[in-house]
């Protein structure tokens, strides 16, 4: 069986390093980060979509550019030029980023936003990301069979139910990065939108550990009854996307925000057309 820990994927580290290269810096390409490791953006492009084969010379040369030392690059892992094991290692590396980067769960619920546009510009201003994460995340979800892209170019949730195929370990480690996400930006939230937008309230109670898990219970079955409450039948058609953590806060931005704090959100572009 492949080694799962694709954490470990020299195409991951490039892909990681591109994506923080562009949101500390809105006019990073592609282009940029390929004349930076000398190599066509083209090939760059196909590397990090696994459509190309990452070398032991290629990753060297690329590993040093990006300052890593001999025995760093050597320790990561080179994905091959196909069968089995790469496609399992390519589709390992996809869920794992899946579950760990909310932004993945967030455009397979922009699908049912109205109106909704199937444009990397739009979802990365409508949700406040960079247009290379959003393609990247496309690419994955389609890979990972949650979404299909059909011929005219319209997009459909295939998902029905989120499932992961990755070690335990890594599942965990995942689960953790994405909360940790949704706490920071519920925390960003109090601050960037009106009360009007959002709902942050917290419940301090003494309780017997005995109860734990039936207080695990009842919120598992308050957002399962939620679920059901906003896919009713008799339910509009949505208009916006949510995180819920027991603090309601908006991802999408439809309009310029302005609070009662008179803080504004800033808009992240990048010009990146991986």
């Amino acid at each position: 069986m492949a080694n799962t820990n694709n954490k470990n994927s020299f195409r991951f580290r490039l892909q990681g390093e591109l994506l923080a290269r562009c949101r500390s810096n809105s006019s990073y390409s592609l282009r940029a980060f390929a004349k930076l490791l000398e190599v066509s953006p083209s090939a760059l492009s196909a590397m990090l979509r696994g459509k190309r084969r990452i070398t032991k010379k290629s990753a060297e040369k690329m590993g040093l550019k990006l300052g890593m030392g001999l025995e760093e690059i050597k320790a990561l892992q080179l994905d091959g030029s196909g069968g089995k094991t790469v496609l399992y290692d390519q589709l390992s590396l996809d869920t794992y980023a899946l579950i760990s980067d909310w932004y993945h769960y967030a455009i397979l619920e922009l699908l049912r936003v109205r109106p909704f546009k199937s444009d990397a510009a739009w979802i990365a201003k409508k949700i406040g990301i960079t247009k290379t994460e959003v393609n990247i995340a496309v690419e994955r979800l389609v890979r990972i069979e949650l979404l299909e892209i059909d011929e005219e170019g319209q997009w459909h949730d295939i998902s029905g139910g989120l499932t992961t195929n990755i070690s335990e370990g890594l599942t965990s480690a995942a689960s953790r990065k994405l909360q940790k996400q949704i706490l920071e930006m519920a925390i960003q939230s109090i601050d960037i939108h009106d009360l009007s937008k959002r709902d942050n309230t917290s419940l301090t109670i003494a309780l017997h550990s005995d109860d734990l898990l039936e207080v695990k219970q009842r919120i598992k079955n308050f957002r399962r009854s939620l679920l059901d409450f906003l896919e009713r039948p008799e339910s509009k058609s949505p208009n916006e996307v949510y995180h819920v953590s027991f603090a309601l806060n908006p991802i999408t931005n439809s309009d310029p925000i302005i609070t009662k704090n008179d803080h504004t959100t800033e808009e992240k572009k990048c010009n990146v057309s991986y």
